[in-house]
């Protein structure tokens, strides 16, 4: 299953409805929503509406939010059963997300965003960058995608590390009408021509 993505500590779901109560509880956790939503409180509708409009993105793009679970001690690399990770372990909290996610507003074009959350036990262990070069290397590799974006808060030093440490490069050019508060990086496929220098 393609849309599957294993690391060495994480499996990676695409999201879904049996997601639903541990996306409300972790995108409503005061240290997540600080600098993913804003600070902004999410209802059940509106964590029904991601999910639904990442299963459309998987379907009609490759790409959406992927739950992040770790991987039972059994499944490493030369497991026996390549199957054993198709299905989320049984049980298994959630432990974060990451994703691809089209980019809106004027200037973006085809630009894509990369996202990506953890619960707040889960901080310092490099969890975030295992997962996010999971989904770069799938953006390039398996779907194509000429570059990705990091739109990160200025005061979210993490996300900036995780960025950096993906190789992700600050991108020098302007989104007309972006909102202010934000550095932006940005990677690019290998072949990729030079676009992002102001």
């Amino acid at each position: 299953m393609l849309d599957v993505l294993r690391t060495g500590r994480l499996v990676l779901h695409p999201v879904g409805t049996g997601d639903h109560r541990a996306l409300l509880r972790h995108w409503t956790g005061p240290r997540v929503r600080r600098h993913l939503f804003d600070d902004r409180i999410l209802c059940a509708e509106q964590v029904t509406e991601i999910i639904e409009a990442s299963l459309h993105d998987f379907a009609t793009e490759g790409y959406g939010l992927w739950a992040l679970r770790f991987a039972p001690p059994d499944t490493g690399p030369d497991a026996l059963d390549p199957f054993a990770l198709l299905d989320p372990v049984p049980g298994a909290p959630l432990a974060g997300v990451v994703g691809l996610r089209r980019m809106e507003g004027p200037g973006h074009g085809l630009d894509v965003e990369i996202v990506y959350s953890l619960e707040p036990e889960h901080w310092g262990r490099g969890l975030a960058a295992e997962a996010a070069r999971a989904v770069l290397d799938h953006a390039f590799e398996v779907l194509a995608l000429p570059r990705v974006i990091a739109e990160i808060d200025e005061g979210n030093a993490a996300s900036a590390e995780v960025a950096e440490h993906l190789g992700m490069r600050p991108y020098a050019g302007a989104f007309e009408g972006a909102s202010d508060g934000l550095t932006r990086y940005v990677a690019e496929r290998a072949g990729t021509p030079e676009t992002v220098e102001a």
